[in-house]
C-alpha cells in the first residue's frame, strides 16, 4: 500500500480523533448520564462539559405542555478508514460511512411522535455531489400504551440481531453476512407500517411494508414484505441489565419492481441479547430461503464481549454461513465487495475490535479486524479470503 496515499487518506480521521480525545480531556470522566438524586441533601452533580454540548440540539422540552413536550435536532456522523488485503485484490479508502440530520419530537402529552432523518451524499464512495442522498426514517408514531404503538412511513423494517437496534448503537463495523443476503444494501428503509408493544416479559412487532423503496416513498409497485417478532425479556430472572430472546419472521413477495429483497422469499431469525456487569455477548441462528438458483442459506452468530475499564471494550464476534447450492452465498460486506463480489457456498469469518467510549454509544473511537473465507463456489468468481483492518468515530446526537 503505498505510504503517501495513506496518510493523505487518513489525516481527515487523524484530526477527528484527535479533537475528540481532547473533548474527553476536557470533560474528565464523568458518565455521559446521571440518575436522578435519591438524596435531596446531596447537591445535584455537576454536568460534564459533554453533558452541555449535547444538551445544545434539544430546543424544547416541557412535560408540563400538553401542546409539545419536546423537540430535538438529531445527527450522526460515522468516520472509518479500512484497508482490504485479499487473494482477490487489495483496496483502502477513508469515507464518510455515515452522515445524517433530522429532527424527532413529541406531541400531545407525548401521544404522537414525528421524525424525520435526512441521508446527505457526503460519503467517499458516492461521486456524485447532491448533497442530499435519501430519507432514511420519516413517519409517525402514535402511543397509546406499553402495550400498543403505531408508526407509520418510512421504516427500517427490525428483522434480526443486528437490526434490533440503531447502528449507531452497533459495536462491530458492519452488520452480519446473513444480514447483506437478506437485504439489499441502500434500501434498507421501506414506506410501511409497524404495531408493536410489550405485555409484561412479552413483546411483539408486526409490519407490512412496500418492497420498492427509493429516496422518499417509491411507487408502492415492488409488492410488500410483512414482519412478525416476539420477544421475551429475562433481564429479572436472570439478574442482568439484558438479557432479551426474540424470533422474527420475514416473508417477501419479491416482484419484478422490487428492489429491497431481491434474493430472498422468506427469512427467519432467533436471537439471544444479553449483558451484565462487564461481560456480554449475543448470538443469532438465520435462515434465508432463497429465489431460483441462491438456494437456501442457514447461518449461526456468536459474539461475546467484556469491558476491560469503564470506557474501554473489547469484542469478539464469529460467523458461519452455509448455502445448499455452490453459489448460494455473495460477498457483499462493505469493505470487500470494493475489491469484488465472489460467491460460495460456506462462509467463515473472524472479527476481533476495540472500542473506546468517549461518551458512552454517543461518542466512541473504534478498531478492529476480520479475517473472511468464502469457499465451495464455482466459476471465475468463486472463492475469498483475506483480511480487512478499520479504524473509525462514531457520533450521535
Amino acid at each position: 500500500m503505498n505510504l503517501t496515499r495513506l496518510s493523505m487518506t487518513a489525516s481527515p480521521l487523524l484530526t477527528a480523533l484527535s479533537l475528540s480525545l481532547a473533548l474527553a480531556a476536557q470533560a474528565g470522566t464523568a458518565p455521559a448520564s446521571s440518575g436522578k438524586n435519591l438524596d435531596s441533601a446531596v447537591a445535584p452533580k455537576e454536568q460534564s462539559a459533554f453533558d452541555k454540548i449535547w444538551a445544545l440540539p434539544v430546543l424544547y422540552k416541557n412535560n408540563e405542555n400538553p401542546f409539545l413536550e419536546e423537540f430535538a435536532l438529531t445527527g450522526r456522523a460515522q468516520f472509518d478508514y479500512f484497508n482490504v488485503d485479499s487473494n482477490k485484490g487489495d483496496n483502502d479508502f477513508f469515507e464518510i460511512r455515515r452522515m445524517r440530520f433530522g429532527f424527532d419530537s413529541y406531541w400531545a402529552d407525548r401521544f404522537i411522535q414525528v421524525k424525520a432523518t435526512m441521508e446527505t451524499n457526503l460519503r467517499s464512495f458516492n461521486a456524485d455531489e447532491v448533497f442530499y442522498n435519501r430519507f432514511t426514517d420519516l413517519f409517525i408514531g402514535l402511543h397509546f400504551s406499553d402495550a400498543l404503538n403505531v408508526r407509520a412511513g418510512k421504516l427500517e423494517p427490525r428483522f434480526g440481531y443486528d437490526r434490533s437496534m440503531s447502528d449507531t448503537l452497533h459495536k462491530f463495523f458492519e452488520r452480519t453476512a446473513f444480514d447483506d443476503q437478506v437485504f439489499n444494501p441502500g434500501t434498507d428503509y421501506e414506506p410501511g407500517v409497524n404495531v408493536f408493544g410489550k405485555i409484561g416479559n412479552w413483546g411483539y412487532l408486526l409490519g407490512v411494508y412496500s418492497d420498492q423503496s427509493d429516496k422518499e416513498f417509491g411507487d408502492f409497485n415492488g409488492g410488500s414484505s410483512y414482519l412478525a417478532e416476539i420477544s421475551y425479556d429475562f433481564s429479572k430472572a436472570l439478574q442482568a441489565e439484558k438479557a432479551v430472546w426474540a424470533l422474527d419472521y420475514m416473508h417477501m413477495d419479491n416482484n419484478e419492481n422490487s428492489n429491497v429483497f431481491v434474493s430472498m422469499q422468506n427469512a427467519a431469525a432467533t436471537y439471544f441479547d444479553y449483558q451484565k456487569g462487564k461481560f456480554g455477548f449475543a448470538t443469532q441462528l438465520g435462515y434465508g430461503n432463497g429465489i431460483d438458483s441462491k438456494g437456501d442459506i442457514y447461518s449461526f452468530m456468536l459474539m461475546p464481549t467484556y469491558y476491560l475499564t469503564k470506557k474501554l471494550e473489547l469484542v469478539a464476534r464469529y460467523q458461519l454461513m452455509l448455502a445448499s447450492e455452490d453459489n448460494g452465498i455473495t460477498t457483499l460486506n462493505r469493505q470487500e465487495k470494493t475489491v469484488g463480489k465472489f460467491t460460495g457456498d460456506t462462509y467463515n469469518a473472524v472479527y476481533v475490535g476495540l472500542n473506546y467510549y468517549l461518551y458512552g454509544q454517543k461518542l466512541k473511537l473504534m478498531a478492529g479486524a476480520q479475517y473472511a473465507d468464502l469457499s465451495g463456489g464455482t466459476g471465475a468468481s468463486a472463492g475469498y479470503k483475506g483480511w480487512t483492518s478499520l479504524v473509525g468515530l462514531r457520533l450521535f446526537f
